[in-house]
């Protein structure tokens, strides 16, 4: 081979090697973008897959939100943003490994990823703040719409997938990992019915967020009546630190054949059309003994109305109410019931909005805590004639039964309304009597008294 022949092949080798480093590099821009998508928030790191263009509106891109720690709070400026690419999928892409695409079940797909700095943590509020915007203003698939997080921005992943239901059903999957979320009941059952992929990830003697939180998640989701498709999943590291997010977010970490960025693209937010939407459901508390549950919507469309359930332990749920809807032209609606439930305790509650063609949907579970005391007052105690029962509850055919120390009644009287009720127990024997109060919805109340 001439010197000529060899001087033209080592060129075309450089320059197909420099070529393909700078198409790699080219795809691994990260920018800085000071805008504020949300009060908490002045800036974010915007990553735009190779090929993208903006004026391209027919391509759609999954989109990933990174929610980072507490550790990379700051307001913006130019020095504290880059407290950002400490960790996660910033830090991937500013070293170049993160993956240009990604091939699943056949089909190959390229992230848009945000991630946002918050000046302190953010609410739900500023979460959805963030998805609109980047849905406004790039080529966002809004059936891949993926949230994941480190310690406290893991917290926040668990808490905008199970805060509310509305939020929920925006996401397709999340990847909390060492998430500062205590698993609340609720969330977990909201995460289920929204059919949220989650894969968790925690170090099993984390010293800052103990790995309960997640396996508790986890475990929770999984066993209600009905869970998640696909169930949750967990992986919990065998280690005494806090960082579980260098492991997992490694694009070679393969436990089910996929590291978590392919892993995410398996499942896509259905984007079913709803009768109703925009149902924004609250309950609260009014008083210690009642409770107010108010509800907006949109838009409805072939709707009948809501069914109010309660449960007391977050899975038995009873009907306690029907309202038809409100709504004229297809126009959205407020609504507001108001439930006496009983002296105190937990409570949960859900609408069941039901169609024409009586296909339903649930809405968000809430959770009121109503106080057990002060609702009934026994006196006087001892009592010697008449035993006076006060009640501020209303009860509604309620029995009282009087017990003796062997677990005998000795006495019925019913109970109907609040105020008082004076009961003749001078014929009673001397001793110590429990009486219990049964209404048939709430829980026996019991109160003890001595008899002289």
């Amino acid at each position: 081979m001439s010197n000529q022949k060899i001087t033209l092949t080592i060129y075309c080798c450089v320059l197909s090697a420099f070529l393909f480093s700078f198409n790699n590099s080219s795809a691994q821009v990260q920018t800085e973008r000071y805008i504020s998508m949300t009060p908490l928030s002045n800036a974010f790191y915007e990553y735009l897959p190779q090929g993208y263009s903006s004026s391209t509106t027919s391509q759609k891109y999954p989109l990933m939100i990174f929610i980072h720690g507490s550790g990379e709070f700051g307001d913006g400026s130019p020095s504290q943003l880059k407290k950002v690419l400490k960790h996660g999928p910033p830090k991937l892409i500013k070293q170049k490994k993160f993956p240009n695409s990604f091939t699943v079940n056949g089909q190959t797909f390229k992230y848009i990823v945000i991630s946002p700095q918050f000046e302190n943590w953010p609410g739900d509020i500023d979460v959805d703040d963030v998805i609109n915007y980047a849905i406004q203003h790039y080529n966002v698939d809004t059936t891949r719409i993926y949230l994941t997080g480190l310690s406290m921005g893991g917290g926040k992943v668990w808490d905008y997938a199970g805060d509310d239901i509305k939020y929920g059903r925006r996401i397709a999957a999340i990847v909390p990992i060492s998430g500062a979320s205590y698993p609340a009941f609720f969330k977990c059952a909201n995460i289920a019915a929204a059919n949220i992929a989650v894969w968790a990830t925690h170090n099993s003697g984390d010293p800052t967020v103990p790995s309960y939180y997640t396996i508790d998640y986890v475990n929770t989701i999984n066993s209600l009546p009905s869970p998640p498709n696909p169930l949750a999943l967990k992986t919990i590291f065998q280690s005494n630190k806090h960082d579980a997010w260098t492991q997992t977010y490694d694009v070679n970490f393969k436990p089910n054949g996929k590291n978590v960025f392919e892993w995410m693209l398996q499942y896509k937010n259905t984007g079913t059309a709803l009768a109703v939407t925009g149902l924004d459901f609250n309950a609260l508390k009014k008083d210690n003994h009642t409770v107010t549950l108010n509800w907006v919507t949109y838009s409805e469309n072939n709707n009948r109305g809501f069914m109010i359930e309660r449960s007391t332990d977050g899975t038995r749920f009873d009907s306690i109410g029907f309202v038809s809807t409100l709504s004229v032209g297809g126009r959205g609606a407020n609504y507001v019931f108001t439930d006496i439930p009983g002296p105190g305790g937990k409570l949960f509650y859900r609408l069941k909005q039901i169609n024409l063609d009586n296909t339903y949907q649930f809405s968000s579970i809430k959770f009121v805590e109503l106080s057990t005391s002060n609702y009934v007052k026994i006196y006087p105690n001892p009592v010697r004639d008449i035993l006076s029962i006060n009640t501020s509850y209303p009860f509604r055919n309620a029995q009282l039964n009087i017990y003796d120390a062997s677990g005998r009644v000795v006495m019925k009287e019913s109970i109907n309304g609040s105020g008082t009720t004076n009961i003749p127990v001078k014929k009673l024997p001397a001793g110590v009597y429990s009486a219990i109060i049964v209404d048939g919805i709430n829980d026996n109340l019991s109160l003890r008294f001595q008899k002289n």
